[in-house]
C-alpha cells in the first residue's frame, strides 16, 4: 500500500513537471525579450509567477510522502517544505493578479491620454477636420469600453438627434446594429437620458416589461448609459455581449462608465460646437 501511493506521488510529479515545462517553454518562446534574448532576471520572474504555482500543489504532496517515509528531523523539514509548497500558490496567483491589473491600468491610462489628446484638437479645429477627430474619439472610447468589459463584448455609442431620434454613429466589434430604433424602443431610451441611470440588463429574454435591446444576433446581455454633456443630453452608449450574466454591475462598475460616458459626451458637444463654429 505504501509503494503505491509513494507511486502515485512520484506520478504527481512528472505530471506537474510537464505542465510547468509546457508553460516554461511557452514563456521563454514568447515572453517579452530584450536584445534578442530575456534576462535572467526576467526568466526569474517568469518562473516564479507562472510555473510555481502550477508545481506546487504536485510538491505539496510528494514533500506529505517524503514527511511520512521520514523520521527525525529530515520528517520536520518535509513537513514545513509542503506547508511552504502549499503556500506558494496562492501567494504568486496574489502577485499575478495585481501584476495584471497594474498592465490593464497602464493600458488604460494609455488610451485615455491618447484620448484627451484627440480631444484638445477639436478646439479649434476647422469645421472639414471635426468629423475625422470625433470619429477617432469616438471609435476609442467604445473600444475601450467594449474591452474592459468582457471579451466577446460589443459597443455603440448613438448620438440624439434635434427631433428626438438616435442616430448610429460608431460600432465596435462585430455588430450589426440598426442605424435607428423603433419608436418604442427610442422612448425607452430617451426616459433612460431623462433618469440618467446607467440600466444594467441581465437576460433579454426576461425583461419583466422593462427596456429590451442589442445591437443585433440576439446577444442576452446589454448595458445601456446615458451620455451627456453636463446636464445635456448627448446620447447613449450601449453595449452588449453574448451570454445572460455577461456584464454585471459588479464587473462592469458604474464609475468605470460614468468616466466613459462623461468624456465621450464631452466629445461630441465639443465636436457640434466646432461645427456651429
Amino acid at each position: 500500500m505504501r509503494s503505491g501511493f509513494v507511486g502515485n506521488v512520484r506520478s504527481e510529479w512528472v505530471d506537474a513537471g510537464v505542465n510547468a515545462g509546457i508553460i516554461a517553454a511557452v514563456t521563454v518562446r514568447f515572453g517579452p525579450s530584450k536584445a534578442g534574448a530575456m534576462s535572467v532576471k526576467k526568466k526569474s520572474q517568469d518562473f516564479a509567477f507562472y510555473v510555481m504555482p502550477v508545481i506546487s500543489p504536485g510538491l505539496t504532496i510528494g514533500f506529505t510522502a517524503l514527511a511520512n517515509e521520514s523520521s527525525g528531523s529530515g520528517k520536520f523539514a518535509f513537513f514545513v517544505a509542503a506547508v511552504v509548497a502549499a503556500v506558494i500558490a496562492p501567494f504568486l496567483s496574489s502577485l499575478l493578479r495585481k501584476r495584471y491589473r497594474r498592465i490593464e491600468g497602464i493600458k488604460f491610462e494609455a488610451a485615455m491620454s491618447a484620448i484627451v489628446d484627440h480631444m484638445g484638437t477639436l478646439v479649434g479645429a476647422k469645421p472639414a477636420q471635426v468629423p475625422r477627430i470625433l470619429g477617432q474619439i469616438h471609435d476609442r472610447l467604445i473600444t475601450v469600453v467594449a474591452n474592459g468589459a468582457s471579451p466577446k463584448a460589443r459597443s455603440a455609442f448613438y448620438s440624439l438627434g434635434g427631433d428626438g431620434c438616435f442616430d448610429l454613429e460608431v460600432v465596435h466589434g462585430q455588430a450589426t446594429p440598426p442605424e435607428r430604433f423603433d419608436r418604442k424602443t427610442e422612448k425607452a431610451l430617451i426616459n433612460v437620458l431623462n433618469q440618467g441611470q446607467i440600466v444594467y440588463i441581465h437576460d433579454n429574454r426576461n425583461t419583466n416589461g422593462n427596456l429590451k435591446i442589442n445591437l443585433g444576433d440576439d446577444h442576452l446581455s446589454a448595458i445601456v448609459a446615458p451620455v451627456c454633456a453636463g446636464s445635456e443630453p448627448q446620447g447613449v452608449l450601449i453595449i452588449d455581449a453574448p451570454k445572460v450574466g455577461d456584464l454585471p454591475e459588479g464587473k462592469v462598475r458604474k464609475p468605470y462608465l460614468m468616466v466613459i460616458t462623461g468624456m465621450l459626451g464631452t466629445a461630441h458637444a465639443l465636436g457640434r460646437l466646432a461645427m456651429e463654429s
